[in-house]
Order: structure tokens, then C-alpha cells, then sequence
């Protein structure tokens, strides 16, 4: 099974790996890629190759097959976001490249200021030979990845968390394949949070506009809150609520939506 973390997004926690019968094969992928940088002078500087090919880690076409499914089934509702990490977290990390490569082709990835990139759905008979390459000290750098929303929350309403809620239902009991549900939590619902527990939700009716209030759940965390650090304030629609679809979310600025997972896979 591959080595990951689940929390309420999703964490697939991947480390550099390398059997012996796979250095031949990095030393001739790292020929492939030095020949191709001097062929190509623009091209990003060269990636030290530490292929992550092992049992204990998800390989890249699992990741790829992940990918794909949601882009072909998720109504674009969702999205996978990768974020770099130090194995250490008291080593911060410096200037990372990183790759993902097979034996005919190299794909440079460029992080953002936060570390965070995207990855490239690719053929699956490419992506079954794929691998992400980085010029980082072997088991210094992990990879996060962020099962996300991607509905801004001023568009949010009723109707939007109704087809959230059926959309993952589907894609996790009818689409996915046993080995990747893992990945894909049972939803509980659209949770928001903010700084402040100022939510409302408001709809037109009969020529009058009509407001609820909506209460923080004190058990419930935001999953992007620091570790160590107190959480923002939050709370979650599950779709069953008696509210009109047009019933639209007004929270905050600098409020974020994820989805709430149950604790059971």
C-alpha cells in the first residue's frame, strides 16, 4: 500500500526511494536528460535524478490514473494540489527543481513561492513509466497532496453544494477503483472557514430577501490551520439543510472552502 497521510483534504505523503537495479536505470535517464539540456540551451537547469520507484510508495500511474478520473468525472468540481515538504520540518528547504520524467520525455515542474505546483495528466502508458525526479539530498523532500474545492466561496449556494455532494458520492462509490478510494474521503459535507464566525445564507423570496444565520461547529477543524496554532472558525452544509438551492453563502473575506471527510475510509 502506498505510504500517505489522510487527513480531511487528502495527504498522499511521497519520499525519495531507489532500489540498486534502479540506479542503472537513473544513470541513464540522467544521460538522457543531459543530453537533451544541451540540445535545448533554454531548458531549466538539469534535475539530479532520484527515481521514487518503490512497493512502499504510490507509483506515478496510480497518481496519473487519480488524476485523470477526476478531470474526466469530477465535473471539474475538484482538484489535486501538490505541495513540497522537508522530511525535517526544522530544515527548511532551498531551491528545489523537480521533474517528472520517463525514458523519452522530461516535464520541468515549477512551484510556486509556496511550494505548491500541479502535476500533468499524461498517457497511461507514459504515466506507468513516469517518475519525479529533484535534485534534493535522498529522504530530505516529501510531497503533499491536497484534495481541493474548486468553487470560490462567493459563488457558493445550496444548489452548487447539493451537486458537490452528489458528484463526489459518485465518483468514489461508482467511478474510482478499490486502491484509489483512499484517496477520495467520503464526504460529509462543504465546510467554510474563517476568521470570524460571520456566515449567513440568503435567498430572494416573495419579493423580500430572507437571511439565516449558520453557527460555528466547535469540533470541527480548519485543515489548513498550522500545527500548534489555534484553528479558524468553521462550518459545513451537507446538502440535506430545508434551504432553497438559491440560498447562497455570504461569509467573510478571506474565507476558504474544503470538503469535511468522515474519519472512516
Amino acid at each position: 500500500m502506498p505510504a500517505l497521510r489522510l487527513t480531511h483534504p487528502i495527504h498522499l505523503l511521497l519520499t525519495p526511494a531507489m532500489t540498486p537495479g534502479l540506479k542503472l536505470l537513473a544513470t541513464a535517464l540522467l544521460l538522457i536528460s543531459t543530453a537533451t539540456s544541451a540540445a535545448e540551451p533554454e531548458q531549466l537547469d538539469k534535475v539530479t535524478v532520484q527515481l521514487q520507484k518503490d512497493p512502499a510508495i504510490m507509483p506515478y500511474g496510480r497518481i496519473n490514473e487519480l488524476l485523470g478520473l477526476l478531470q474526466r468525472h469530477g465535473q471539474g468540481l475538484f482538484r489535486l494540489e501538490f505541495k513540497l515538504t522537508p522530511s525535517d520540518p526544522s530544515k527548511p528547504l532551498g531551491k528545489v527543481q523537480i521533474a517528472l520524467q520517463h525514458a523519452d520525455r522530461y516535464i520541468p515542474i515549477v512551484p510556486n513561492a509556496d511550494q505548491v505546483f500541479d502535476l500533468p495528466v499524461l498517457p497511461q502508458e507514459q504515466a506507468r513509466e513516469a517518475d519525479l525526479a529533484t535534485n534534493q539530498a535522498k529522504g530530505s523532500l516529501g510531497i503533499r497532496a491536497t484534495l481541493r474545492l474548486t468553487t470560490p466561496t462567493e459563488q457558493l449556494d445550496m444548489a452548487q453544494v447539493r451537486r458537490i455532494m452528489k458528484t463526489a458520492h459518485t465518483v468514489r462509490s461508482e467511478v474510482l477503483p478499490w486502491y484509489l478510494r483512499m484517496f477520495f474521503p467520503q464526504v460529509l459535507g462543504v465546510r467554510v472557514c474563517s476568521d470570524q464566525p460571520r456566515w449567513e445564507l440568503e435567498w430572494p423570496e416573495q419579493g423580500q430577501l430572507l437571511a439565516v444565520p449558520l453557527s460555528a461547529d466547535p469540533k470541527d477543524r480548519d485543515p489548513d490551520a498550522v500545527k500548534g496554532e489555534p484553528s479558524r472558525f468553521c462550518t459545513t452544509l451537507s446538502g440535506q439543510e430545508q434551504w432553497p438551492d438559491a440560498a447562497r453563502l455570504v461569509a467573510p473575506s478571506g474565507s476558504r472552502l474544503s470538503m469535511r471527510a468522515s474519519a472512516t475510509r
